[in-house]
């Protein structure tokens, strides 16, 4: 066979000239070349919309972390005053800075996390302010208060994705984050020096963790990586309350079982990293406890005498007395921690029951500002007859659609048992149903175990205890209703556009007792009292 003659460039492949035209052009020199580009911003500009546009989950998650930083910093110094617990939780703070020993019912890292804010802050101690309720005016009270509204803020985002990594879809997904985003439980408790903000981000990280964990690949680095920070996080939890107890053990529950999101049985070692690094973490943490708190306080009659010796200015301080080994302290104070809960009996007048948070049967006043003479969020005189107030409740119409599909879950699930038999039986795809099914009660044992460990105790309850079954709700919620088999596409986004205008409403309608920033009369206030307040023995009490 010949050998094919190489074709000149200005030849077609056919061995015909090319047109002038049509002719490759020789490569001119790039002198000009700068003058053309595109500009640096404009091009980094075009770069993000391009991602944005192949990422809408990115999208949501900024303009959820956005609102969350809007609605939570707002007005962050307002008011200038204790509201309801920050008595306490900044006090312990101080007592940090102060290195004086207090004693807690709570594990010690959402006080050390506001106290190392507040170290760092420049905020100076001072162990009077409390007494009347004012912060003095050296006071950098609004630096604690931003540590909680920064976890607060968090929260709608890792809601959103929390959804997803369990399957949901997005306008599902979104609706979680919305949810999590406008409602005013979870708002008012982040704006203020408590721990609950924290409490409720790591129980959502340490969901958000698990669900990455079962995703990896079996026997793999990165499945071991992924066990100990999901046993970190389970720890973190642990370390702000007890309470928290339900979500790490619920997940490990099902890290063992493999039945629902994960798709099988974690191996043994990685579980067994798990609960290391879970325990490892809860226990290192009260190291710093000990460490810090070396003088007197008020917390030291909890202790042993053997201990007592130990604190600088207390009678019977020894200088070369030592402390008790470390872990046998740690054992000693956590069972003082469970024993004074127990003890805890005394009734409160803004207390409220479990079987009603569900439907708040009973809100909680926080804070209100009425004398003649005091000034509002503006500096401008309160006139007479006129109140401002924090008003703790959750956003209600909220609230009655998760109880809602709640009762919804547990009214339809025999008929969707026996649809998924039927469907079976005549040889119909059943898969999607079954699915459904188990992520709802999953999410229901959720909210059940989040509720069980308020029903026997006698002590005084509030409704900010009713949050981790709350964000059980919500992700219950977003899955029963919007990702309903039966539900037609065409249907699911008008329906979340609409529950998205009646959340924000409820929550816009309620904005004065959110930020307790606008006076309003008394008859104002009475309004807003949707579930009316009545001095029955046995009831509810309704909101006043």
């Amino acid at each position: 066979m010949a050998p094919v003659a190489r074709r000149r460039a200005s030849e077609s492949p056919t061995g015909s000239r090319l047109p002038e035209t049509d002719r490759p052009q020789p490569r001119r020199p790039d002198v000009f070349r700068k003058s053309h580009q595109v500009p640096f911003l404009e091009r980094l500009i075009q770069k993000a919309v391009t991602r944005a546009s192949a990422a809408p989950e990115t999208i949501i998650t900024l303009m959820l972390l956005v609102l969350g930083l809007w609605t939570r910093f707002y007005r962050i110094t307002w008011p200038p005053e204790c509201v309801f617990d920050e008595v306490h939780f900044a006090s312990f703070a101080h007592h940090y800075l102060n290195r004086t020993y207090f004693f807690d019912i709570h594990p010690p890292l959402a006080k050390l996390t506001l106290a190392t804010v507040a170290k760092l802050a420049g905020d100076i101690p001072n162990r009077d302010w409390y007494e009347d309720k004012t912060y003095p005016p050296e006071s950098k009270y609004y630096v604690m208060r931003s540590c909680a509204a920064f976890f607060g803020a968090l929260l709608p985002a890792l809601g959103f994705r929390i959804a997803r990594g369990m399957g949901m879809s997005m306008v599902a997904a979104t609706t979680v984050g919305v949810f999590l985003l406008w409602d005013m439980l979870n708002l008012i408790e982040a704006r203020h020096i408590l721990t609950d903000s924290q409490l409720i981000f790591y129980c959502a990280l340490c969901m958000d963790a698990f669900l990455r964990l079962w995703k990896t690949p079996p026997n793999s680095r990165q499945r071991r990586w992924a066990a100990f920070w999901a046993g970190l996080a389970s720890g973190a939890a642990l370390s702000v309350k007890w309470t928290t107890l339900v979500v790490p053990g619920l997940f490990g529950l099902e890290s063992v079982a493999g039945a629902v999101l994960a798709t099988e049985p974690l191996e043994w070692s990685n579980c067994f990293i798990v609960a290391g690094s879970a325990i490892a973490l809860y226990i290192s943490l009260w190291y710093p406890h000990f460490r810090i708190l070396i003088y007197n306080g008020p917390g030291g009659d909890f202790m042993s005498t053997e201990f007592q010796r130990t604190l600088i200015g207390r009678d019977g301080y020894d200088p070369q007395a030592r402390r008790p080994a470390f872990l046998k302290l740690v054992w000693q104070l956590n069972k003082e921690m469970f024993l004074a809960n127990a003890r805890i009996l005394d009734e409160h007048e803004w207390q409220s029951r479990w079987y009603t948070w569900p439907y708040i049967g009973r809100g909680l006043l926080y804070w209100n500002r009425w004398q003649e003479g005091t000034t509002d969020a503006d500096g401008r005189l309160i006139r007479p007859g006129y109140a401002m107030q924090i008003y703790l409740i959750g956003n209600p119409l909220l609230f009655w659609a998760c109880l809602g599909a709640i009762l919804l879950l547990l009214a339809a699930t025999p008929f969707v048992l026996r649809l998924i038999r039927l469907r079976k039986r005549h040889g119909q795809e059943a898969g999607c149903w079954e699915r459904y099914l188990r992520l709802a009660t999953f999410l229901l044992l959720g909210y059940a175990f989040g509720i069980l460990p308020y029903m026997p105790i006698e002590r005084s309850t509030f409704i900010y205890h009713y949050l981790p079954a709350l964000l059980f709700a919500e992700l219950l919620f977003a899955h029963v209703v919007l990702d309903m088999p039966a539900l037609p596409a065409t249907l699911q986004v008008p329906v979340a556009g609409a529950l998205y205008i009646v959340v924000f409403w409820c929550f816009w309608y309620f904005r004065a007792w959110v930020y307790g920033h606008i006076p309003l009369t008394s008859d104002d206030h009475e309004g807003m009292r949707w579930i009316k307040h009545t001095k029955k023995v046995g009831d509810n009490k309704g909101w006043h």
